[in-house]
């Protein structure tokens, strides 16, 4: 039985292969939060469990080892049907479960992508020992090695995921792909085994074949498909999407979104991993608040700034209108695909400006430059990532600035309850004690640090400002005010020591997630 290793090394592959990939197709729906993790997990290890319970139980049952091998043989082609079914089904499941209650929700769509495929994969193990029960391979009939080598697959599996999959294909085509790929694998065994069961050999080529022909229909039919479910999910609004972009930092699609009646204009949207991070106009006007006013508030409270350094790339509109100004630019951004569209699709040009791909954290730290302005607006998920919200974070970050330097935060605040927010004021004010907050309370705030307090003449920046958004920058910049520390002195800053961000924001990043899932379309959100 030791030809049948190959196939426990394969399935052990895909069984972790799966698993990361569902959180990159949950993602969207979802979030990154800790809830959800937890969720991803917890369904993985109940239906490992099921499925090595299920085998043993079939295992014990099953009278003749031709029986056996056939079972053994048939499991990857249940899972890879359920593979498929899930594919056809969670873009249009998603969404609704998203909007029921995003951490039971999470539960059940893991359980959606997961459970079928898991217990059909995990029970091979435990038949694969009944097999060799009694053989020449010891006491434990083989347990050890055939345990060993599916955890080495597992082991390959997430590796082959993480550096080849999920940076050169969509998680909805990947998984696709690992139906396929359990397809083929059965039908090579079931025609070199010895199987004499009458009929067993054609049951599972016939079956292995149907369910991969399945597989490379959605595979092939994927944009056919998703705008198929997505004609009727969002009402008033179509969107086309311009192009996708993979990586290990997150799934970025562009589309150009219109309003079914005419009326209004194009707008471009750069949305990465189911959440929009900026819209702009065909000719590249942004149509963002967030945009104008992160270079407003820059200019208020640093008018003869000379250089800027952007942590957070997004569509390129904040760094190209700073560069427009005259000002020595530097951008820091992880993904080098949202440098792609950017560039692609967003008018950006890296003209004179000093493009560094890496991590900001790692940047803060190493910072050889000295700059007037830091704007920090790095969302990944659903918020800011936690470890760039602890004070020694900011303590490199102002490195990265002259003494009177200004820092600009685009962030949120938990709209029912202070404590976090203010936990967040005080992590930042250990770097810069002169703080200023300004933005809307159910959105975006606008958070600017400085080493001391001082009165500045608010202006709202010369950019050309679309007029439906007018009103509310001009208002989020005149409400910028000083923080008094007694309002956050009481709070204790979080450092790296103690990181609680995720657990204190949760409520709201996953309100964020929910909203933005119910505003895009299927063939947007599967990534």
């Amino acid at each position: 039985m030791k030809r049948y290793e190959v196939l426990i090394f394969a399935t052990g592959a895909v069984t972790l292969a799966l698993e990361l990939l569902a959180s990159r197709i949950m993602t969207p729906y979802f979030g990154v939060s800790l809830y959800i993790w937890t969720g991803i997990l917890a369904i993985t290890l109940v239906f490992l469990a099921v499925g090595y319970r299920f085998g043993g139980k079939l295992s014990q049952g099953t009278k003749t080892g031709r029986d056996l091998e056939v079972a053994l043989l048939a499991m990857p082609i249940y899972s890879a049907l359920a593979i498929v079914v899930a594919a056809a089904v969670y873009p249009a499941l998603f969404p609704q479960l998203s909007q029921f209650n995003l951490i039971v929700g999470s539960f059940v769509a893991a359980a959606c992508l997961l459970a079928v495929p898991l217990i059909m994969l995990s029970a091979l193990n435990p038949i694969l020992i009944g097999l060799q029960r009694g053989g020449a391979d010891g006491g434990d009939a083989g347990a050890g090695r055939i345990f060993f080598i599916s955890t080495i697959g597992s082991v390959f599996g997430v590796l082959l995921t993480a550096f080849l999959f999920i940076p050169n294909l969509t998680n909805y085509r990947a998984i696709l792909l690992l139906g396929l790929l359990l397809c083929g694998m059965v039908a090579l065994f079931a025609w070199r085994s010895a199987i004499t069961r009458p009929g067993a050999k054609g049951k599972l080529a016939a079956g292995s074949l149907a369910v991969a022909v399945l597989c490379a229909a959605f595979l092939v039919g994927k944009d056919g498909y998703l705008r198929l479910i997505s004609s009727s999910s969002i009402d008033g609004q179509d969107y086309k999407v311009l192009a996708e972009y993979t990586s290990m930092f997150g799934n970025i699609k562009v589309a150009e979104v219109r309003n079914r009646d005419g009326s209004g204009g194009v707008e471009r949207h750069f949305i990465q991993d189911g959440l929009i991070q900026n819209r702009a106009t065909p000719d590249h006007q942004s149509m963002s608040m967030y945009t104008h006013i992160l270079q407003s508030l820059a200019q208020s409270y640093a008018p003869k700034a000379r250089s800027a350094i952007v942590f957070g790339l997004g569509a390129g509109i904040v760094p190209r209108n700073f560069s427009r100004r005259g000002l020595e630019v530097a951008v820091v951004e992880i993904n080098p695909m949202a440098l792609l569209a950017a560039r692609e699709h967003f008018g950006f040009r890296a003209d004179g400006i000093d493009v560094v791909l890496e991590d900001a954290r790692t940047h803060a730290r190493n910072c050889r430059s000295a700059y007037d302005i830091g704007i920090l607006d790095l969302f990944q998920g659903d918020s800011v990532p936690d470890y760039l919200l602890t004070k020694e974070f900011f303590a490199d970050l102002k490195g990265c600035l002259k003494p009177d330097g200004v820092l600009v935060m685009n962030t949120t605040f938990n709209p029912d309850d202070d404590e976090p927010n203010f936990r967040l004021m005080a992590t930042i004010a250990s770097a810069f004690p002169g703080l200023y907050v300004s933005g809307f309370l159910d959105g975006n705030i606008f958070i600017v640090g400085r080493s001391v307090a001082k009165e500045v003449e608010l202006k709202v920046a010369d950019t050309p400002i679309p007029k439906e958004i007018e009103s509310h920058v001009r208002f989020a910049v005149s409400q910028s005010k000083l923080v008094p520390a007694e309002v956050y002195r009481h709070a204790r800053p979080i450092s790296d020591d103690h990181n609680i961000f995720s657990v204190l924001f949760s409520d709201t990043d996953m309100a964020e997630r929910s909203y933005m899932v119910g505003s895009l379309p299927p063939a947007i959100l599967v990534n």
